[in-house]
Order: structure tokens, then C-alpha cells, then sequence
């Protein structure tokens, strides 16, 4: 057999048994393109790394794709996967991958508001306090029966971005944000809004990958791929790179901790462990 074609034989053989190795390219379809999703993007990439198969993240082909809208298109497999807080619901239409990609940051909530209602509301030191203001929030976010539970006022918006324009009309009172939401949106705001001072709400709220029923073996990989970044530290690496300083310069430790029931939440979902992020004593 000529040389150039053994050569050719071979390199071929090669490549067909490295593609089988490697098995079938795992391609995962998204439409949480707005900042505050970059770092459940990243996560999602860090598990998928681990797993020795190729792979593409692929983001929605329109920019502004709602939570309302992209989860119905998950829940019929248009799109594979979102990671949003649990509830029943969404654990029942989807496969949860139970494993907490904020580690309970989400819910730890901070308050936008005007520089104006900054001195009233940063006085509130309870619940009942709280009950004296309204509060904005997304119609189908998945935390909004925390506020009915605890007798807060809201008012609601289908559009995330409107929200802030609520606010800056004196619509409601304060916009309870993530802690690892809200130096970027308050980036976005300079001259409208202040961060509350003394004051922070905490309530549990696990942020899981809920991957499409189409897809039950992306659900077993991205399990799989979490437990390895965990295990060999890179997750707390990944997290602490992107949260070690929101958390000192929120200054966690001088803020009045107000605790919320959280109804949404399964009674089975398990505990998330926040003591290596918030301070002792809250």
C-alpha cells in the first residue's frame, strides 16, 4: 500500500477514535443573555468543562428573550436549559439539577431606592417596619410569593428593565436586588439610585440549572460536571472570583438582617451552606 495513503489511513482511524472517545458534542441551548446571568453562564461552562466531551454554548438568537417566555420554550424543548430559583412548579416541568450555582447569594437581597427615601427606609430594623413600603418585582419570578407571604407590598412588571423606571417614578418604594445583582444595575443608575444603608433581606432561594425534559442526559452531565467542580475546588474558586468583593464592600456585617419565609420553596429542597460566605451571627 503506498505510503500517503497508509498515512491518511491511519490519521483517519485516529480521528474517528478520538471523536468516539470523546463521545457526541454536547450542544446546550440558552436564552439568559443579560448581565445578571453571566455567572450561572460561567458555571454551567465550568461543569461542562470538566466532562472529558466536547461542547457549545449557544445563546438565543434574539437578545431579549423574558423569563416568562424562555421558560415555556424550555418546558417544550426549544431551548435546554434555564437556571432561575426553584419552586414546585418549575421542578415538575423540568428536571432540576439540585445543586445551588449561587450558594444562597440570590437570596440575600439588598434594596435599590431614590436618594431621597435612602434615610427613612434605611431605618427600618423589622418586618413589620418593612411592611410600611412597597417594593418592585418581576410578575413571574419565581420569588414572588415570598413577598405575599410576608405581607409585603409590591408592585409587579413583566419587564425587568421597566422596573427601574417604576422605581425612578416613585411607582414603589425600593427594588430588593441580589447581592451579586446590584453593584452592575447601580452602575447603570448613578444619578437615580443609592443601595439602602443598614439594612438587608435574606431568604432561601437555591438557583438550580432546570434543563429541559427533552433532555434528561444533559441533566445527568451537568450533575455530573457541578460535583467534579466542587470537589476539586474550582467552583469556590469561580464563585469567590466573582463574589469575594461584592460581599466586603456590601459590608454584610453592619447591615440590619431582616429574615423572610419563602413559600415557593419545596419542603424537600436540601439546605444550602452559606457560613463560608456570610458573616458569622446573621
Amino acid at each position: 500500500m503506498p505510503l500517503l495513503p497508509l498515512i491518511n489511513a491511519l490519521l483517519c482511524s485516529i480521528f474517528l477514535s478520538t471523536l468516539a472517545h470523546a463521545g457526541d458534542p454536547i450542544v446546550v441551548k440558552h436564552y439568559q443573555q443579560q448581565a445578571r446571568y453571566a455567572f450561572g453562564l460561567q458555571v454551567m461552562n465550568l461543569a461542562l468543562s470538566k466532562l472529558d466531551t466536547p461542547y457549545e454554548i449557544m445563546g438565543p438568537k434574539k437578545q431579549n428573550v423574558n423569563e416568562a417566555r424562555g421558560e415555556a420554550l424550555v418546558i417544550n424543548g426549544h431551548y435546554d436549559v434555564e437556571f432561575l430559583s426553584v419552586t414546585a412548579q418549575r421542578e415538575s416541568q423540568m428536571i432540576p439539577v439540585k445543586i445551588p450555582i449561587y450558594q444562597g447569594l440570590l437570596g440575600l437581597r439588598l434594596l435599590l431606592v431614590k436618594p431621597t427615601s435612602n434615610t427613612e427606609i434605611s431605618k427600618v430594623r423589622s418586618l413589620e417596619g418593612l411592611r410600611n413600603f412597597i417594593g418592585g418585582h418581576g410578575l413571574h419570578w419565581g420569588d414572588l410569593p415570598v413577598y405575599a407571604a410576608n405581607q409585603l407590598k409590591v408592585v409587579t412588571s413583566v419587564e425587568y428593565n421597566k422596573l427601574f423606571e417604576m422605581l425612578k417614578k416613585g411607582r414603589f418604594d425600593y427594588f430588593h436586588r441580589g447581592a451579586n445583582e446590584i453593584w452592575e444595575e447601580l452602575e447603570r443608575y448613578p444619578n437615580d439610585f443609592v443601595i439602602a444603608d443598614n439594612i438587608m433581606l435574606f431568604y432561601p432561594q437555591p438557583v438550580y440549572f432546570f434543563v429541559s425534559k427533552h433532555r434528561p442526559e444533559l441533566a445527568k452531565q451537568l450533575e455530573k460536571g457541578l460535583q467534579l467542580a466542587i470537589k476539586d475546588g474550582s467552583y469556590k474558586t469561580l464563585f469567590l472570583s466573582h463574589y469575594k468583593d461584592i460581599i466586603a464592600h456590601a459590608n454584610l456585617s453592619s447591615r440590619n438582617l431582616i429574615t423572610l419565609t419563602n413559600p415557593a420553596v419545596p419542603k424537600d429542597t436540601p439546605p444550602i451552606d452559606t457560613s463560608w460566605w456570610m458573616p458569622q451571627g446573621k
